[in-house]
């Protein structure tokens, strides 16, 4: 059985028949590599990216030059990046925006055409793997216009946190620390090597261990002296 065309062809088709209006991408998982696929096939048409999976591992592997155009891609003003996800799995339901949608709008700025399938924003998912990108049929465009208006409308803004991941390590590292958080109200940092000041408590233990070293010496010379064991002068 032949498996067909891959992913990144069935997408392509989908845009070549839907050239213009906004694209709304939505994915699990993206890489720099897959921004750049994106970039060249959107060089002047607005995007709405939202992925729901950024973590660095995601974006480690790339060249420079691929990082760059990634960069310049997401840095558009005509380009909007937001991000979905949930840390408490289990209390608050379903965890993360895993879905694989394209989604071409009209003049007035509403999806008339769905792409749905399997495939990531990644070069996996449109070369490598075995992926499934298929057009919605109009009966389903209710259904997969209201998700994806719930979905946008509880994600966030992502640009930041996406060029940080696209700049990669060795940038992150360059970059200047933020500055530490500034002590509670009230409290204050104590120099390093300075003296620490005694409290009232702490004098009275001190005088309290003098009268004891004291008494105890007192006690020892009387012991000795009933013993007949001279004491040595001092």
């Amino acid at each position: 059985m032949q498996l067909g065309v891959g992913a990144g062809d069935r997408i392509e088709r989908f845009l070549r028949a839907h050239s213009t209006g906004r694209l709304i991408v939505c994915v699990g998982s993206a890489s720099v590599s897959g921004l750049v696929w994106l970039a060249e096939r959107a060089p002047q048409r607005p995007v709405t990216l939202l992925i729901g999976d950024l973590q660095d591992r995601n974006f480690q592997h790339a060249t420079d030059a691929d990082r760059r155009a990634a960069l310049e891609f997401v840095q558009r003003s005509d380009v909007d990046v937001r991000n979905w996800y949930r840390t408490a799995r289990s209390a608050a339901g379903r965890s993360e925006a895993h879905l694989k949608v394209w989604a071409a709008c009209d003049e007035r700025g509403g999806p008339d055409a769905y792409l749905v399938g399997s495939a990531n924003l990644t070069t996996a998912g449109f070369a490598e793997n075995v992926e499934l990108m298929a057009v919605a049929d109009s009966s389903e465009h209710d259904y997969l216009n209201g998700v994806l208006e719930a979905l946008l409308e509880k994600s966030w803004p992502a640009k930041d946190q996406l060029v940080e991941r696209i700049a990669g390590p060795d940038a992150q590292a360059d970059a200047p620390r933020p500055h530490r958080r500034p002590a509670r109200s009230g409290q204050h940092r104590r120099q390093s090597g300075a003296p620490k000041a005694q409290t009232g408590c702490g004098k009275q233990a001190a005088v309290l261990a003098a009268c004891l070293l004291g008494c105890g010496v007192a006690v020892l010379a009387q012991a000795l002296r009933f013993a007949g064991i001279p004491r040595r002068p001092d």
